[in-house]
């Protein structure tokens, strides 16, 4: 599958994120691919620290890492979001297609 964002904490906690809700997780010596739960393309990650990452995609995808599985969380819309950025954990926004952010 094709990638097309890529967020790190440290060197043990890397994300890549793509095609049909692709997530590979580097933890310093390999990559393994993470259970999504959509089949969305994933454009977009970021986060606080390794324990939560946010990934955007198409359709208002929002998926929220825990520091042990994705989740689905509501984007209150189904434009698709392509950006993803924050402050810290509690402040997050994710732009998107025409205009959107949430």
């Amino acid at each position: 599958q094709s990638l097309l964002g890529v967020w790190g904490s440290d060197a043990n906690n890397v994300w890549a994120v793509g095609y049909n809700g692709t997530i590979l997780k580097w933890n310093g010596s390999s990559w393994s691919l993470q259970s999504s739960g959509t089949t969305q393309y994933l454009y977009g990650v970021w986060g606080s620290d390794a324990n939560n990452v946010w990934a955007v995609g198409g359709g208002g995808t929002i998926l929220k890492w825990n520091g042990t599985s994705w989740s689905s969380q509501s984007s209150g819309t189904t434009q698709s979001l392509y950006g993803v950025w924050g402050s810290d954990a509690n402040n997050v926004w994710a732009v998107g297609y025409n205009g959107t952010i949430v």
